[in-house]
């Protein structure tokens, strides 16, 4: 990646990622939840933590600083140590 910064619509750096680690979350966040919730996936369409790893590693080189794991609290994802 080339390090390009992006800029929310009020021109502010974008450098903070959320990465929701399960569908099943407890939580009705307005950012990830919408208000009449999402279609359940199957395991296998859900991110790996490899794969989900190799995203914060790509995203870091275009101006990501901080990523925050989400899933509910605790986290409800297997996963996730």
């Amino acid at each position: 990646m080339d390090g390009h910064v992006q800029h929310d619509g009020f021109g502010r750096d974008i450098n903070y990622l959320r990465i929701a680690v399960t569908d099943k979350c407890n939580f009705r966040c307005i950012y990830c939840m919408p208000a009449d919730g999402v279609a359940p996936r199957a395991h296998d369409e859900l991110l790996s933590a490899e794969e989900i790893a190799r995203f914060v590693r790509l995203v870091a080189g275009d101006g990501i600083r901080r990523v925050r794991l989400t899933g509910g609290e605790p986290l409800v994802s297997r996963r996730i140590i």
